[in-house]
C-alpha cells in the first residue's frame, strides 16, 4: 500500500474539519514535503550536501495557520522528534545553564541530538540574555545536523529590532538565514474569526421569534460555561 502524502494528508486534513483548501497554506506544505526530503537523497548517506536547509522559518500575521501547518506536518512525520513553545525551549535551556556551569551549551545541544527535528512555535527575542546567545545555541545545533520548524509573528531582519546591545544578536541572524527556508504567510482573511462573519448581531423588533434566536445564541456561546462554573463553586 503506497504511503499517503504530507500534501493528501494534509488535504484530507482539511475537508475533515471543513477548513478552506487555501493556497497559500499548499504552497507552504510543498516547500515542508521538500525540508523533508532533502535529506534523504542517497549521496547524503555518504557525502555532505551543502545546499541542505536544516530550518524551515515560517513567519506571517496571527491567525494565518502557521502553528496549524507545523502541527500537521509535525504530525505527519515519523522521526525522533521534540515539540516546544519557543519561550518553554528558553526555560528549559536557561535551567540547564544554571545546573551545568561548564560547557553548558555543548552539554544541553548533545541532550538534543536524539531528535531529528525540534519544532519551536511562537518565536520571539524580548530580552538581551536570550539574544546574547541564541546565535552560539543555534550554531551547535546546526552543527549536530538537527532539523528545527519555527513559527514566528516577524521576519528574520526583524526579530530583536530596536533591541538592547542588538548587534550581538546579528550573527544569529546569519546563522538562521544561512541554514533556513524562509516562507511569509500571506493571507487575507484571520481564521480565528472564521464563522463570525455570519453571526446576526442585531435583532429587531423584539417579538417572540427574536427573543428565541438570542437565547439560541446565548447558549451556543456560553456552552460548557455554566457547568464550569457550577464546578468552580463546589470546590
Amino acid at each position: 500500500m503506497k504511503k499517503i502524502s504530507l500534501k493528501d494528508s494534509f488535504l484530507i486534513f482539511c475537508e475533515k474539519k471543513n477548513y478552506e483548501k487555501n493556497t497559500r497554506q499548499l504552497e507552504v506544505i510543498d516547500l515542508l514535503s521538500d525540508f523533508i526530503r532533502s535529506n534523504k537523497k542517497i549521496f547524503n548517506f555518504f557525502l555532505k550536501n551543502p545546499n541542505e536547509k536544516l530550518c524551515f522559518y515560517l513567519y506571517g500575521g496571527v491567525g494565518l495557520g502557521k502553528t496549524m501547518i507545523l502541527d500537521h506536518f509535525f504530525n505527519f512525520i515519523n522521526v525522533s522528534k521534540m515539540r516546544k513553545h519557543f519561550n518553554e525551549f528558553m526555560i528549559n535551556f536557561h535551567d540547564f545553564r544554571h545546573q551545568n556551569k561548564e560547557n553548558s551549551i555543548d552539554k544541553f545541544v548533545e541532550n538534543l541530538k536524539k531528535y531529528q527535528i525540534i519544532y519551536l512555535d511562537e518565536f520571539q527575542v524580548t530580552n538581551i540574555v536570550d539574544a546574547m546567545i541564541l546565535g552560539k545555541l543555534f550554531e551547535k545545533i546546526f552543527l549536530k545536523k538537527i532539523k528545527v520548524l519555527i513559527t514566528s509573528n516577524i521576519k528574520l531582519d526583524d526579530l530583536y529590532k530596536e533591541g538592547l546591545q542588538r548587534e550581538q544578536f546579528l550573527p544569529f541572524i546569519s546563522i538562521i538565514k544561512k541554514n533556513a527556508i524562509q516562507k511569509e504567510l500571506l493571507i487575507n482573511d484571520d481564521y480565528r474569526k472564521a464563522g463570525s462573519k455570519n453571526l446576526q448581531r442585531i435583532f429587531t423588533p423584539i417579538n417572540e421569534k427574536n427573543t428565541f434566536k438570542i437565547n439560541q445564541l446565548f447558549r451556543k456561546f456560553t456552552k460548557n460555561k455554566l457547568k464550569e462554573q457550577k464546578i468552580l463553586n463546589i470546590k
